[in-house]
C-alpha cells in the first residue's frame, strides 16, 4: 500500500525536527531512508541561512544564507539551487533506485527555485511507496497542490508537535 505523508506549519514549527526524528528512528527499526533535510544555520540566535543535509549520509551544502551573492534571491536570502541538485536530488533519486522511505524536507520557495527539483520530486511522487514531505507553510505551486493531493495522510504542525508528529509519521509510512 502507497504511503505518502504530507507535513505542513508555520516557520520553527519543527518541520524538520520531526523530519529528522522520522529518519532515525525508521533506522533504528532497520529500515533504509533517503533524502534531505533542510537545516536552518544560525550564529548566535541570529538565522544567518539554511544547509541541504542528506539522508543517510548527513553531508551538506549551503541552500541560502543572508548577504551572500547569488542570482536567485528570496528576501534577504542569496539562494543555490546547484547546491539542492548536487546533494538533495542524488539522494531522491536513491530512495527511488532502492526502493526506500523517501524524506524530502522540505518544499518550499527556495526548492523550488530549481526547475530540476520540482521534476525529480514531480516523478518521485508518481512512483515512490512511502515518503513524508514537508510542505513550506504559505507556499503555493502546482507541486504542492499535487502532493496534498496524493497525501495518504497530511498533518498541519503546531508548536511543540515535532514529537508527536514524528511518532505519527513513523506509524503511518511502516503500517
Amino acid at each position: 500500500m502507497r504511503r505518502l505523508m504530507v507535513v505542513t506549519g508555520p516557520p520553527g514549527s519543527g518541520k524538520t525536527s520531526a523530519a529528522l526524528r522520522v529518519a532515525e528512528e525508521l533506522r533504528s527499526r532497520g529500515i533504509e531512508v533517503s533524502g534531505f533535510v533542510t537545516r536552518e544555520v544560525r550564529e548566535g540566535k541570529t538565522r544567518v541561512g539554511f544547509d541541504i543535509v542528506e539522508l543517510p549520509t548527513l553531508s551538506s551544502l549551503p541552500l541560502a544564507r543572508k548577504g551572500q551573492p547569488s542570482r536567485y534571491r528570496l528576501g534577504a536570502y542569496a539562494v543555490y539551487p546547484d547546491n539542492l541538485e548536487k546533494c538533495g536530488l542524488p539522494a531522491i533519486r536513491l530512495a527511488l533506485e532502492r526502493g526506500v522511505v523517501l524524506v524530502v524536507d522540505e518544499v518550499g520557495p527556495m526548492e523550488l527555485m530549481s526547475q530540476k527539483f520540482v521534476e525529480v520530486v514531480g516523478s518521485a511522487v508518481s512512483s515512490v511507496s512511502r515518503a513524508l514531505f514537508t510542505v513550506h507553510f504559505r507556499a503555493r505551486h502546482p507541486l504542492i497542490e499535487r502532493l496534498n493531493g496524493l497525501a495518504t495522510l497530511r498533518v498541519v504542525m503546531k508548536f511543540g508537535d515535532a514529537e508527536s508528529v514524528a511518532r505519527q509519521a513513523v506509524d503511518h509510512l511502516i503500517g
